[in-house]
């Protein structure tokens, strides 16, 4: 079994003088996708009316419940409750780190946004993948959780333009 310890502190050490540079840009990124949504789902009613920006909703919003729902039941331990190590972004929460939700949401949002802009939400979609990137090398989740988190949030998606 690899020691993430040591993986973490060799990608992680590099990086500590600048923790709260990390977390600053981690809570910007989240942020922007949160401020951003809302005027989206404006957006999409000024432009489509009540049943597509209805459609919308329910698509994400069940999205979102059944992530959470798997998320809650899966419970994956943070890998700072795992392993000895100290996170460059300061979080208290315990379990609920696989699939990650920031990151599913903000590539959900994207993957939205690609509906109404394509070079935005590309932007976005780039932006998701460095939220991602961010996660790990703050120590908040495992590689394997972003990456899950990606995926499921390029799949539903993906449901928005069925």
């Amino acid at each position: 079994m690899m020691n993430y310890k040591q993986f973490y502190d060799r990608i992680s050490g590099p990086l500590r003088p600048y923790a709260k540079v990390l977390g600053g840009l981690n809570k910007a990124i989240t942020r922007t996708f949160y401020l951003l949504f809302p005027i989206f789902l404006i957006l999409v009613w000024l432009r489509h009316g009540w049943f597509v920006l209805f459609t919308t909703v329910l698509i994400m919003g069940e999205g979102f419940f059944l992530f959470s729902l798997g998320r809650s039941l899966y419970n994956r331990p943070r890998p700072y409750q795992t392993w000895d190590i100290q996170p460059l972004i300061k979080k208290d929460s315990l379990g609920k780190s696989f699939p990650s939700r920031h990151v599913f949401s903000a590539t959900t949002i994207s993957m939205f946004t690609l509906l109404l802009n394509p070079w935005l939400g590309g932007t976005m979609l780039f932006l998701a993948a460095i939220l991602a990137i961010l996660r790990v090398l703050g120590g908040v989740h495992y590689p394997s959780d972003v990456l899950a988190g990606y995926v499921i949030g390029i799949l539903v998606g993906l449901l928005l333009y069925l």
